[in-house]
């Protein structure tokens, strides 16, 4: 009996022994964890870059099912966040050729000075790094993340309650390869900030930056760590230069096959190995849902931490994929909630539609801001109002964006450029109508950088420079005689006016290019300018009676006028607007 319990204690020896060495076979490598930094002196809103050694090794590092590998950060006030590690691989700035071996980093952007404490925790096997302490110094310089302004929820902040007005255009993907890729995206955020602009949306597509496609398979995005390094690389070039990304993460061609598709590349197409024989499951099959799961652990991992990041946006144009809203709005509260367990800085989260102003996905709490794409060639000045009153009532207290816009999907207007035309509308219409940044123009590499029309921004941007709208309006204005359209917001005592001709549109330069035709007046040099008004007058309710400081700017040259004084009674004011042929601007102020 003794002898027997002996060797039984023996045999559980045994396997104890046998089970560890099994297990340190499966992870392999040296069980320990070291924190160690590679950035310099930290600051409030600052990133904070570090290693996480450790010799233990996966078959995939990129599969929290096989390496779950976490690192909390303490602030000195008890504030605990927690985001994963990622993994990842260097490369030369050159010659874009691996650099060095890859390994574990971890990304996190303090909110609060003090000393932090920070620890790399493993589940399995369950381990710890000794803690660091790290100093973070006040950081007046930045203004932190994108809000929702909490004075008017129909706008954005920054997390230090400053005003943000978007004012941007699509920069989707790159037209270079290599390094070039680099040096074009510096040139347009160059062009961008230099004038006044501070947003950019950029596609992970499978041709740009996406990390997952054909030639990965699913889940282990090894094969694609040039793409990730390469939009770490385009992060720190607008975080230079204070532009903000709203990051499209799913492009509607990967799951259609009617519009531009890639369905037939698509890894998760069970042609390809993958687990769905429809795209249309891949909103309710499960293992299509974890696998997408793991890749949204892995962006928030590496890019969240930026205040450049303005949003996520799920889907582009969604409503090309056979994925309706039934099928898609429980899979968007389910993603979200899946990205905010590693996205502690709370970021926007907003998708896309082709046209669809009355979803009911604007409703979900998940939804941040509603979004409208336009391509109708339709006269702006008329249509984005009324957009913005479907938005509103679909979902009152949400932002609005207006986040694509060309004359038409087709192309470029290159006979007689409408799109330079409904460009500079898409600008000014939409912040005038209750959106809640400028139109952002789609074609930015066959219009926008060609034509050098960054200009554009810059006189946009002056003329709301400091401008706060959260106390503002949209209201009705009007123009008389009928050869103009006016679009107002306003408070009891402030207005801001865009005042704009009826022949300053695309119908008017589609009107003007065929009576030219008619006339066999049309040839390479022929240009439509519209005619001078100088009888217009504005009229404006609802301001209180008083006297007003009135100062008009031209967005055409981006010069103000002497500013001129206008007493107004009764709530009702009546000003003569200057000689004009395309628009101008008012502000006025109650002294």
């Amino acid at each position: 009996m003794h002898r027997m319990f002996k060797r039984s204690q023996v045999w559980l020896v045994l396997l104890l022994l046998i089970a560890a060495c099994s297990q340190a076979s499966d992870s392999g490598g040296d069980q320990t964890l070291s924190l160690r930094t590679l950035t310099g002196n930290a600051a409030v809103f600052g990133t904070i870059e570090l290693v996480v050694d450790t010799g233990i090794k996966v078959a995939n590092p990129y599969d929290p099912n096989q390496i779950d590998l976490m690192v909390s950060f303490i602030s000195a006030t008890g504030q605990i966040y927690r985001v994963p590690a990622f993994w990842y691989q260097d490369f030369d700035q050159i010659t874009l050729q691996p650099k060095g071996n890859p390994e574990w980093r971890v990304r996190f952007t303090p909110s609060e000075p003090g000393a932090w404490q920070v620890k790399a925790e493993l589940t399995k096997p369950a381990l710890s790094s000794d803690v660091m302490t790290i100093e973070v110094s006040s950081n007046k310089q930045s203004a932190g993340f994108v809000r929702i302004n909490s004075s008017n929820p129909r706008y954005f902040a920054r997390q230090d309650g400053s005003f943000f007005l978007p004012i941007g255009l699509n920069l989707g993907w790159p037209t270079q390869q290599g390094i070039g890729i680099l040096r074009e995206y510096e040139h347009w955020f160059d062009q961008l900030s230099k004038n006044g602009g501070n947003i950019a949306r950029i596609w992970m597509a499978s041709w740009s930056f996406g990390i997952e496609w054909q030639d990965t398979g699913l889940g282990d995005y090894s094969k694609r760590m040039q793409q990730a390094w390469m939009l770490d690389q385009i992060f720190k070039l607008a975080e230079q230069r204070n532009i903000t990304i709203m990051l499209t993460l799913i492009n509607h061609g990967a799951f259609s096959t009617s519009t531009d598709s890639e369905w037939a590349k698509n890894p998760y197409n069970a042609a390809n190995g993958g687990p769905i024989a429809e795209p249309q499951l891949f909103a309710t099959d499960l293992q299509a849902r974890e696998l997408f799961k793991h890749r949204v652990r892995y962006i928030a991992a590496r890019w969240a931490h930026s205040p450049s990041l303005f949003a996520w946006e799920w889907w582009n144009e969604a409503n090309w994929t056979p994925i309706n809203d039934a099928l898609m709005q429980p899979w968007v509260s389910e993603m979200t909630r899946h990205l905010a367990q590693f996205d502690p800085y709370q970021h926007l989260v907003s998708t896309s539609y082709a046209s669809n102003t009355t979803t009911s996905m604007w409703t979900q709490p998940e939804i941040n801001f509603t979004q409208h794409h336009d391509y109708t060639g339709r006269d702006l000045g008329q249509a984005f109002p009324l957009v913005m009153r479907e938005l509103n009532a679909a979902a009152p207290q949400k932002p609005a964006l207006v986040s694509e816009l060309g004359y038409a999907a087709t192309g470029r207007d290159e006979v007689i450029n409408r799109d330079v035309w409904q460009f500079h509308q898409g600008l000014w219409a939409a912040p005038f109508s209750g959106f809640a940044g400028s139109g952002m123009y789609w074609w930015w590499d066959t219009l926008v950088d060609p034509d050098n029309l960054w200009s554009e921004y810059a006189k946009l941007a002056q003329f709301f420079k400091d401008q706060d709208l959260t106390s503002f309006s949209p209201v009705s204005a009007q123009v008389s005689p009928l050869k103009a359209r006016a679009l107002a917001l306003q408070t009891k005592s402030q207005a801001l006016v865009w005042v704009r001709s009826n022949q300053y549109e695309p119908e008017a330069l589609t009107n003007a290019y065929e009576e030219a035709l008619k006339k066999r007046e049309f040839n390479d040099s022929w240009e439509y300018v519209p005619p001078t008004y100088a009888d217009v007058t504005l009229k404006l309710s609802g301001l209180e009676a008083g006297t007003y400081q009135a100062t008009w700017y031209d967005p055409q040259t981006g010069t103000w006028s002497d500013s001129t004084t206008v007493t107004i009674e009764a709530e009702a004011a009546t000003i003569a607007v200057p000689s004009f042929n395309y628009d101008l601007a008012l502000k006025l102020v109650k002294q």
